[in-house]
């Protein structure tokens, strides 16, 4: 059997040595899925890439870590009451979408209600506890729920407060016409100041490929190359194939993006990219097995996911409604309907939760496992029969 580097991957031995301890060490295993948790966000199943991303964001950017931090232990411990799967768990899936919902809230609050007070407080607390029980009411074996229960919340958490303090998102216009309703940016600027224009000799493609880096620290609610940066890292610890699929899908976005018109500001501060981003890791070897045919199809749906990003930009035009993850959530919910399940010859799903080339490796073993055993039952059924179960036992010594 293949041998895998320890601490890369999903750090199964991690995992192992806490399901064989008892009593105190299951604080440490309650550590070690908050770690994985944080390193989901960009489906990362490593402790160490969540530990290296809290590294920086406590260094970059403190308050942020804090509240996703709160709400990532929040979510675990209501999970461990509704006694959630325990693949769920140890594998950090059940912090992930209360710990999104801390992050974006972090930037949503201030924005649509304005200072953090007990009564917004108390209302994100609430928004967390149910994406908990959202989660564990989408998810099956037949389908990934990925981040939709955080959208869902974060949705209504935000109508929820704009209407406490007066304001009305729905009614409320925004110019100009690509004005930034991202949800997890903290930089962009509303005048008119260094916004570029639209024509295409103006693209300057450093900032392009810069904008594919900072697609990453999007999702932290910020525009930082560092942080993006740092990111990549926690997640090439996790698995390279997640990494080529992720850029991929960044970059795919981002050009996408600029072929649609958007104004090159918001391409380069990498809000075009992180949905696409997201799509590229979750299909390309996380939620289906790497092959052809899903590699294909990954390809096909960030496509998708940037001119869905499109539309519903297009519909939350006069709105101040941020888009979220749902061009992500919409496009990868489709995309695994492609999949028959665990033995589906063109869109397998994977057997265990590890990595990408974990996960490849386990379903070509198991096929050709199958394949050895229905080719020994066929020569068993056949008219020689006799003839070959004496090899077989002569084989066998």
């Amino acid at each position: 059997e293949r041998r895998w580097i320890f601490f890369l991957g999903d750090f199964a031995i991690l995992k192992e040595f806490f399901a064989q301890k008892k009593g105190f060490w299951h604080i440490g295993r309650l550590f070690d899925a908050l770690l994985r948790g944080f390193g989901q966000t960009v489906f990362s199943n490593n402790p160490l890439s969540g530990l290296l991303i809290i590294a920086t964001l406590a260094v970059i950017a403190p308050g942020t870590l804090a509240l996703s931090a709160i709400a990532g232990v929040l979510g675990l411990l209501v999970s461990v009451l509704l006694q959630e799967p325990q693949d769920n768990v140890e594998n950090g899936l059940s912090v992930l979408n209360p710990l999104l919902v801390g992050v974006v809230s972090c930037v949503m609050i201030p924005r649509f209600y304005g200072a953090f007070d007990a009564f917004s407080l108390l209302h994100l607390l609430v928004a967390v506890i149910i994406s908990v029980y959202l989660a564990r009411s989408l998810g099956s074996d037949k389908f990934s729920c990925t981040a939709w229960p955080f959208n869902l919340v974060e949705f209504a958490l935000i109508f929820a407060l704009s209407a406490q303090n007066g304001t009305g998102v729905v009614t409320r216009s925004v110019e100009p016409m690509f004005e930034m309703h991202n949800a997890t940016s903290e930089t962009t600027t509303t005048d008119d100041v260094g916004f570029y224009t639209r024509n295409a000799t103006n693209i300057d493609w450093g900032m392009v490929l810069q904008g594919s880096v900072v697609s990453l620290s999007q999702l932290y609610g910020m525009e930082n190359i560092v942080v993006g940066s740092v990111m990549y890292l926690a997640m090439l610890l996790y698995s390279p194939t997640t990494v080529a699929f992720s850029f991929l899908g960044a970059l795919g976005g981002t050009l996408i993006g600029l072929e649609l018109g958007a104004d090159h500001n918001e391409v380069y501060s990498g809000f075009w990219g992180y949905n696409s981003l997201l799509t590229g890791a979750a299909l390309g070897g996380n939620l289906l097995v790497l092959n052809a045919h899903t590699a294909a199809a990954t390809i096909l749906a960030i496509i998708y996911t940037a001119l869905l990003q499109f539309s519903i930009k297009m519909i939350f035009i006069n709105t101040q409604l941020p888009i979220l993850t749902l061009p992500f959530v919409i496009a990868v919910s489709m995309f695994l309907k492609l999949s028959n399940g665990k033995e589906d010859p063109m869109f397998p799903w994977p057997v265990s939760i590890s990595s990408p080339e974990k996960q490849r490796y386990d379903y070509l073993a198991r096929r050709a496992a199958i394949r050895e055993v229905c080719f020994i039952r066929f020569l068993m059924l056949s008219p020689s029969s006799s003839d070959v179960k004496f090899y077989i036992r002569n084989d066998r010594g």
